[in-house]
């Protein structure tokens, strides 16, 4: 897959493509029916697809107060295109000069010129442009005009809700960790760089390694979960502490992931943390030695889970 930003658009892409439209945040059942569709199109017109998609979510630069967490990495939404079969990831750097460009002149000097769009697909709510302005039918029209077909996606729903990055962040936020697979199509997925932490878990016996998340991920509540780690093209069960870690004064927010049956140094790589379910929340023990005790019940509870 080549990925192109936007100052690029146009000098490394010389051929038409069928392109995909959108956020694509998560890559959630939803986006994966768009991106299906644009790849399958791709093939039947004998041409390379592609995914237009920005740097970051528009909020970040438009409100940046209200903007949402992530829900997957840059180099994870690279990773999962590339395994589904797209060609071209185009990369817009999002800024606020380009947050201001009509709709019109976004499909006609972008798409239509820089990307060569032979055809273009979407999802049923799609919405582009300067407030929003940019629809399915003004694409349409624009695409009569300049010679491009478009595809609309209809929504895809699970539990009657309806799929979206919305969703599965209001999911990740209450703790419905088990529930979000049916939305994204896998588990959720946390990717980062281990860090030196402050040995705690070493000391007590049970070695931890400290993440460095990649992305302003969203994040679930202050908890211990079962996990599953990738590292190394290997998986492990483990869990995963996310929180302040009460029964020690002064201790800051901090993931803490211990790998089951796993011995080795992590210290600067960077590993895949799946979450599978959630186990029970942060408690205050009288002294370390309960908490022990706790989290050896956690590990053999966590065994039996991921068996």
């Amino acid at each position: 897959m080549k990925i192109v930003q936007s100052s690029k658009f146009g000098l490394i892409n010389k051929e038409p493509v069928v392109v995909a439209l959108g956020s694509f945040d998560g890559i959630h059942l939803g986006h994966q029916k768009v991106i299906t569709t644009v790849c399958k199109m791709g093939k039947q017109l004998g041409i390379p697809c592609g995914v237009y998609t920005f740097d970051k979510h528009p909020l970040k630069v438009i409100n940046p107060d209200i903007a949402p967490q992530s829900l997957m990495s840059r180099d994870q939404k690279i990773s999962l295109l590339e395994e589904m079969g797209v060609d071209y990831y185009f990369e817009q750097v999002f800024t606020t000069d380009f947050s201001k460009l009509p709709f019109n002149k976004f499909v006609r000097e972008i798409l239509a010129k820089k990307l060569k769009a032979k055809h273009v697909v979407v999802g049923e709510d799609f919405r582009f442009g300067n407030r929003g302005a940019g629809n399915i039918n003004s694409l349409k029209v624009l695409g009569k005009e300049l010679g491009f077909g478009v595809t609309v996606c209809s929504i895809k729903r699970a539990h009657g809700r309806k799929i979206s990055s919305t969703t599965i962040r209001s999911l990740i936020r209450e703790g419905k960790i088990k529930e979000i697979p049916d939305y994204l199509g896998r588990y959720y997925q946390l990717d980062g760089t281990v860090i030196h932490g402050d040995g705690r878990g070493k000391t007590l016996g049970i070695p931890t390694a400290n993440l460095r998340l990649k992305a302003d991920f969203a994040l679930p509540p202050n908890g211990v979960y079962a996990v599953y780690v990738r590292y190394d093209k290997q998986l492990y069960k483990g869990i995963a502490n996310f929180g302040d870690r009460p029964t020690f004064s002064g201790a800051d927010y901090s993931i803490e992931v211990h790998l089951l049956d796993f011995d080795g140094k992590l210290y600067g790589q960077v590993i895949l943390v799946d979450l599978v379910d959630f186990i029970r929340p942060e408690i205050t023990f009288e002294s370390p030695q309960e908490l022990i005790n706790q989290i050896r019940k956690d590990i053999l509870y966590t065994a039996s889970l991921l068996c």
